[in-house]
């Protein structure tokens, strides 16, 4: 039997910028699913400078690989580029009705942008995300970089991108998520 395939779809927060792809998050959370007995295959579809809308223009490709699962965790640079908050919902709603229609399962995984973005730029952005679980009853993690954004022992020195130890923390935020929506028969 094959095994089933978890797709995440990012930018470079996923695609685990300045770093090889093996101490990425995605490959470490698989790494910590197959010791809790749970064998996955990982797809890493994290691409550096992607926005909601370009994570969108490939996502066929990734689902032409008929994952279990998709992890979506876009936005950080729709908001870098200030393109609207309206436009990132509506491209996180397409990608995941369009996941669904797959028949993949989708983890919608928020951003908090406080750290770079003022106050009320940030929070329009991050009202997206719970905006879009509700509205379509996916599950949903609030942030992908808690306890790392900013941190300058867990990030690279723009202190954005996680480093080799801001990727391990990521994918212990992650890891119970998935564990949860893959640890049971008939889940995802």
């Amino acid at each position: 039997m094959p095994l089933r395939l978890v797709a995440f779809l990012g930018d470079s927060l996923t695609a685990g910028w300045g770093l090889e792809a093996s101490a990425a998050y995605p490959a470490l959370v698989g790494a910590e699913l197959a010791g809790a007995g749970i064998r996955v295959d990982v797809l890493n579809a994290g691409v550096s400078g992607d926005t909601a809308a370009q994570g969108l223009s490939r996502l066929d490709g990734v689902l032409a690989r008929h994952p279990a699962l998709v992890v979506l965790a876009l936005g950080t640079n729709d908001a870098l580029r200030g393109l609207l908050p309206a436009a990132l919902e509506a491209t996180l709603v397409g990608i995941v009705t369009r996941c669904r229609a797959a028949g993949a399962g989708v983890l919608l995984v928020g951003m908090r942008f406080g750290t770079w973005l003022k106050p009320a730029d940030a929070a329009r952005y991050e009202a997206v995300y719970p905006r879009v679980a509700a509205r379509l009853t996916v599950p949903m993690l609030p942030d992908l970089m808690v306890g790392v954004a900013g941190d300058p022992t867990l990030c690279f020195p723009d202190r954005l991108h996680p480093n080799g130890a801001g990727q391990r923390r990521v994918a212990g935020t992650i890891f119970p998520a998935l564990l949860s929506l893959l640890g049971g028969a008939g889940r995802v």
